[in-house]
């Protein structure tokens, strides 16, 4: 069981019950001077700065790592430990994590894009978008690099961007 999930979990349903009821787009818990939208931004920025310090860093398939420090990246590793080192726990794999996040249209920095792998019959890769139309992903052959979004996003295999389903901010 990932009990850091599940905790996580429960503080989102509790701050839920503690904000004011009744209005769109809550951002402040009652009394804490807490700024929801803030704090998004400020891991965003977290996830996509991660990602980057990684860049030149070697691909590795199946790479599994233990805490946010490796010279070795499986795109979904690269993910997992950026959100992680962010506060926000999501799941391994790119197929977990394509589940675990919802559809969006627009990305916004710290979305994630989605490639089926044939291979597999799954979701077989994940990348980050870094903003400014770029992504930034631990691909095979390559290591970790930036992309022109364009790049893939006409790729046959691409299957769209998704965002972590604590986030609040609309793309």
């Amino acid at each position: 069981m990932n009990w850091a999930w599940l905790l996580h979990q429960l503080h989102q349903f509790l701050v839920g019950l503690a904000t004011i009821p009744g209005t769109a787009g809550v951002t402040k818990t009652l009394g804490s001077g807490y700024d929801r939208a803030a704090e998004e931004e400020r891991q965003r920025a977290h996830i996509v700065e991660f990602c980057r310090n990684q860049l030149g860093e070697k691909y590795v398939f199946g790479k599994e790592v233990t805490g946010n420090d490796s010279d070795e990246w499986d795109c979904s590793e690269m993910v997992e430990a950026a959100y992680n080192n962010s506060e926000i726990p999501i799941c391994d794999g790119a197929q977990g994590q394509y589940d675990f996040c919802k559809p969006v249209t627009t990305p916004l920095a710290g979305d994630l894009g989605f490639l089926w792998s044939d291979k597999r019959n799954c979701i077989g890769h994940v990348m980050v978008y870094s903003g400014s139309a770029s992504v930034t992903h631990a691909v095979g052959g390559r290591g970790v690099v930036e992309d022109p979004v364009e790049m893939w996003m006409a790729h046959p295999r691409w299957r769209g961007w998704r965002r972590h389903r604590d986030f609040i901010q609309e793309g």
